[in-house]
């Protein structure tokens, strides 16, 4: 097979994002890392202390602590995917307009890499070898080659802009490869999903518009088969789909609840196809109200943040701010069970050797636990203490171990990673790192 042949072929299913981008949660459990011998290793961005911390899972102790030169340092990740061959780090500093560098031995920042942006997310194409970033400050995405460290192209409008619906100020949500040439942006502020096609042209990477997409209200993230929608890179093993999902925010200035869209890939080009809202049902009545008070309804209404896959490839389940875990059919693009979580109800993780899916919650001090297989909720397990920072209560990244026994997190907001032992459904172990840790990587080192 030709490469261009392979360009062609390949579409997105997903990849471990864990190991293959800046940041990442393992939600969808059925996959396993590249590589799962070593040491299992995290690093999680602090952005209360500017650092970045490196933590022995096994050992449960604090391995570097290292100070950033950019400022919020929110993630971390391998430069180069789930091999990391090039045993380098990217830190992803939100209020600074470059990636720093880091020495995976050393643990030492050894350079930075300048954006015409402040980044925000990853997504790594194996394929092509480019590192996708998103970001924070300018609806743009700059194509980097991990193997020289230099940005390659650069898309997407240079402006400042501050969105204004559910999810926050950020100009993006997480960057995606749709297939091997081909990733998409999320323009939250005019709330445009932008489709851009690379190509190598004389040596000289270009990527091009396809394709722009209106939403209803700003996208978060993209979701599929095999990935969880975190950081959406692609890999060589990946298989073929034409259809994603995308989680729409919601906008309370704007009367519009949340929902899941379901989007196609034809021609180089993206539509909506079907979608489903899922406010929550204590604000339903207000939203349907002709008499209602949009104004009086702001600490109250919902919106939405993430939502993943199950192994069954058919259930989606999405968190929402209210505190619902609502489970979406897509076959049939309806809601089929809403489950009580805690606030600001995240992301889940699924644990399918035990049928469990574990949701974080970030505006709660507990974890919820669900069955999978009769769609209850088994337990909220408190996993720290009230808050005490300006932060997110949990971490978006998780983790749980190739055979389904421990479930790994942060709860940011006491700076506590802990250890859920899935057999008795306790905490087992916990490492007080200080600060507040609030997203990452986790992989194995040699």
């Amino acid at each position: 097979m030709t490469f261009n042949t392979l360009l062609k072929s390949l579409t997105l299913a997903g990849v471990l994002a864990t190991l293959t981008a800046c940041g990442g949660s393992s939600s969808n459990s059925t996959q396993t890392p590249a590589s799962t011998t070593g040491k299992l290793t995290t690093f999680y961005g602090d952005i209360t202390n500017q650092r970045i911390v490196g933590i022995d899972v096994e050992s449960m102790t604090l391995t570097s602590d290292t100070p950033t030169n950019g400022l919020k340092p929110y993630t971390v990740g391998r430069a180069d995917g789930r091999n990391g061959t090039l045993n380098k780090l990217y830190g992803v500093t939100r209020n600074s307009p470059w990636l720093e560098i880091i020495d995976m031995t050393t643990r030492e920042i050894t350079g930075t890499i300048q954006l015409q942006h402040t980044p925000r997310s990853c997504a790594y194409n194996e394929i092509l070898g480019l590192q996708l970033v998103s970001g924070v400050d300018k609806p743009m995405a700059s194509l980097i080659d991990p193997q020289t460290d230099e940005v390659v192209a650069t898309v997407g409008r240079d402006a400042l802009v501050t969105p204004t619906d559910f999810g926050g100020s950020n100009a993006t949500g997480h960057p995606v490869w749709l297939t091997a040439d081909i990733f998409a942006i999320l323009d939250r502020e005019v709330r445009k999903i932008d489709v851009y096609k690379v190509s190598r042209v004389n040596g000289v990477w270009e990527a091009n518009l396809l394709d722009s997409l209106d939403t209803p209200t700003s996208a978060h993230h993209f979701i599929g088969k095999g990935f969880d929608g975190m950081d959406t890179g692609i890999s060589l093993t990946d298989t073929p789909t034409d259809t994603f999902y995308v989680v729409a925010e919601g906008s309370p200035a704007d009367n519009i609840p949340p929902a899941i869209l379901e989007l196609k890939l034809a021609n180089d080009q993206l539509s909506i196809s079907r979608s489903v809202s899922f406010d929550h049902a204590a604000t339903q009545a207000a939203h349907d109200d002709p008499n209602h008070n949009p104004a009086q309804e702001t600490d109250v209404i919902t919106g939405g943040h993430h939502a993943t896959l199950h192994p069954n490839g058919r259930d989606l389940y999405v968190g929402s701010k209210a505190g619902e875990l609502l489970i979406i059919d897509t076959q049939i693009m309806q809601i089929t069970q809403a489950i009580k979580t805690g606030e600001g109800s995240g992301h889940t993780t699924f644990v399918p050797q035990r049928n469990l899916a574990i949701v974080t919650n970030h505006g709660a001090s507990f974890i919820s636990i669900i069955d999978t297989a009769s769609r209850r909720k088994i337990k909220d397990l408190t996993i720290s203490g009230p808050s005490i920072n300006n932060v997110i209560m949990q971490s978006h990244t998780s983790f749980t171990d190739a055979n389904g026994d421990f479930f790994y997190a942060f709860a940011s907001n006491n700076g506590i990673f802990y250890e859920v032992d899935l057999s008795t459904l306790s905490v087992s172990r916990t490492l007080d790192t200080g600060g507040t840790p609030v997203q990452g990587c986790f992989t194995y080192l040699q």
